[in-house]
């Protein structure tokens, strides 16, 4: 059955223009320059942490330490009695046990370019039903994405005849190790309320932050103490987190965490199914300085993922991410959060089509 379904949409597929240049096979760790980034990668699989990409710099200087994904959190809705409700939840880890080789590739890390200003170094894992594509994108404009793409389902009706307990939510993780200029960094937040003010907020400690209902948006901006010199970072697709009670009990509860970098707390996932992100003091203690020290930012995503019988029939595409901006000057910061971004949901929703139509064509052929 997902052979004819996969040669059916190959049929609509040969109408669709492809915009990607496959590059020469890349090894499971490397090296590479594309327009003024630099960075190396490598499969995390030490400790499960997916694609991991290294010492990133823009116009030679360092901006990231380390990138990589400890895990996609999932649970989906059951009959939303309980936390533990449902299929699962999962704690799913990409490593090379799961990682998938399309045909004709000769190793796990897939490279294409797009139209010449794009760099996608990606992977492609199984993990119980789903299929998951996790990608990291250099622009040559200076923008980095992280993004995640995910189909199919590892549940049954669950006893729930009209598939709603198939409802689920997909959580990914990004642990983001910036070193923005050196190792000495500082975390602001940035909220656009819904009337348009706009709330600026240095994190003093350890600290854990989320979207509010009446925020426009909410961004986050990295920079060492003093310099003009910034990262930018805002998730355009990403949903609210999970609220408590039914049917989703505080699951995923927040959208990032900073946190002082302990080497000891570089280890992939180490959490139970049920435990949020930890390296931190329980909320009525403070936490560990953050100012102008080595930081960690736990990135979150939401993604929901609603079960109807046509994508059970043929899976559709999800995807989930975020956008990372090299900034040069401290005015334009405040600039670019007033703008849309280029990259809306829309947008992000056709290239998660896009990415998905090129997948299965390279499923189809051998890659070059």
């Amino acid at each position: 059955m997902r052979l004819i379904q996969i040669l059916l949409l190959c049929l609509w597929l040969v109408s669709i223009p492809v915009y990607a240049q496959l590059i020469p096979p890349l090894p499971s760790t490397g090296s590479m320059n594309w327009g003024n980034w630099s960075f190396e990668w490598e499969i995390g699989d030490e400790n499960k942490e997916g694609l991991v990409i290294k010492n990133v710099r823009w116009n030679g200087t360092k901006i990231l330490h380390k990138g990589s994904l400890p895990v996609i959190r999932v649970k989906y809705r059951g009959d939303s009695s309980s936390l533990g409700d449902g299929c699962g939840p999962y704690r799913d880890r990409i490593h090379e046990g799961n990682i998938s080789f399309l045909p004709g590739q000769l190793t796990p890390v897939i490279g294409r370019v797009f139209d010449d200003q794009i760099f996608e170094i990606a992977i492609f894992a199984e993990i119980g039903g789903y299929d998951i594509y996790q990608a990291w994108y250099f622009h040559k404009s200076g923008r980095l994405e992280p993004v995640v793409y995910s189909s199919g389902w590892s549940c049954d009706k669950d006893g729930n005849e009209d598939g709603h307990g198939l409802d689920h939510k997909h959580h990914p993780y990004w642990r983001l190790d910036f070193d923005v200029e050196g190792n000495s960094n500082e975390v602001w937040r940035i909220r656009t309320k819904n009337n348009n003010s706009v709330e600026v907020f240095k994190y003093p400690e350890e600290w854990n932050s989320w979207k509010l209902a009446d925020d426009k948006s909410i961004a986050w901006t990295i920079n060492k103490p003093g310099s003009n010199s910034h990262v930018l970072i805002r998730a355009p697709s990403n949903e609210l987190r999970d609220e408590g009670g039914s049917p989703w009990f505080h699951f995923s509860s927040k959208d990032m965490g900073v946190r002082r970098y302990h080497s000891s707390e570089d280890e992939g996932w180490i959490f139970d199914w049920d435990e949020h992100l930890g390296y931190k003091n329980p909320e009525w203690l403070p936490g560990e300085d953050v100012n102008g020290k080595d930081i960690v930012f736990w990135a979150v995503g939401h993604l929901s993922h609603q079960w109807t019988q046509a994508d059970e029939d043929n899976p559709e595409w999800h995807s989930t991410g975020l956008t990372i901006d090299v900034v040069s000057r401290t005015a334009e910061i405040l600039q670019l959060t007033q703008m849309p971004l280029h990259y809306t949901e829309r947008e992000l929703k056709r290239r998660s089509n896009n990415i998905h139509a090129k997948i299965l064509q390279l499923i189809q052929m051998p890659l070059r």
